[in-house]
């Protein structure tokens, strides 16, 4: 009956953390080049069940296991490519196939394929957040005048060849943490692979996050929840007339 709570509590708290996870995803629905995060489910070690001296040699007589029902081992980040959206930005980019744009942070150099792009008042090229974009050998530093990015990422100005951006392909995805706004950071011994991807100018890519699939998964968790919860009340009450009526002389 104890059991019974305990499982209850472990999948109400599971539940709990796909709610959250799922309404972080749908707050950057609209961010591009964000990746959706997915909980990663594990049943808990099953604790063996043994009764003392119940074999002929006065030994443990293993009965079974106990299941504590699930909890959530960590968290997935689907790199699920989102949707081209076409702008017509000069300075917008989006890649098509495997790959991350490189930017000099505060924190350090991180990793997004959020490629909404502007030049700033030194003529850098920066993100949303004012971070360099880095290319071949340093910052991108974009001349006056027409700007062309071609599929491999250099870069041409009034036609001449003005630099090259840093396209950073990881071997083992799964390396990257997230960091914010869109950003990864990597170790610094992660392995790279060369680009082979395009680059799209004039295009953004979009979150892959479908809010129609995450709305299933919040109605999905939230009856979840609400059905361990109500285990636990009937566990409750049982558990209150074993303590109370149980034994008594009548």
């Amino acid at each position: 009956m104890i059991r019974g709570l305990y499982t209850a509590a472990a999948g109400m708290m599971v539940e709990a953390a796909r709610q959250e996870i799922i309404t972080h995803n749908l707050a950057n629905s609209e961010t591009h080049g964000f990746k959706k995060d997915l909980a990663v489910q594990l049943a808990q070690t099953a604790v063996p069940l043994v009764r003392a001296g119940g074999t002929n040699g006065g030994g443990r007589q293993v009965l079974g296991t106990l299941d504590w029902g699930v909890l959530v081992a960590g968290v997935h980040t689907s790199g699920e490519q989102g949707a081209l959206q076409e702008t017509s930005g000069t300075l917008d980019l989006a890649l098509s196939g495997d790959g991350f744009f490189a930017v000099d942070t505060p924190r350090g150099i991180r990793y997004t394929r959020n490629g909404a792009f502007a030049v700033d008042a030194e003529r850098f090229l920066v993100t949303e957040n004012g971070d360099r974009v880095l290319g071949i050998g340093g910052p991108v530093r974009l001349p006056e005048g027409k700007t062309v990015i071609d599929e491999a990422g250099r870069i041409y100005t009034n036609g001449v060849f003005t630099g090259q951006l840093q396209l950073v392909v990881f071997s083992d995805p799964s390396v990257l943490q997230k960091d914010q706004d869109a950003l990864f950071a990597a170790p610094d011994d992660a392995e790279t692979m060369p680009f082979d991807g395009q680059v799209r100018q004039g295009f953004l890519e979009c979150s892959n996050v479908s809010v129609a699939e995450e709305m299933v998964r919040m109605l999905a968790a939230l009856r979840a929840y609400e059905a361990n919860q109500r285990v636990i009340q009937v566990q409750n009450e049982i558990l209150g007339k074993a303590v109370n009526e149980v034994g008594t002389l009548r």
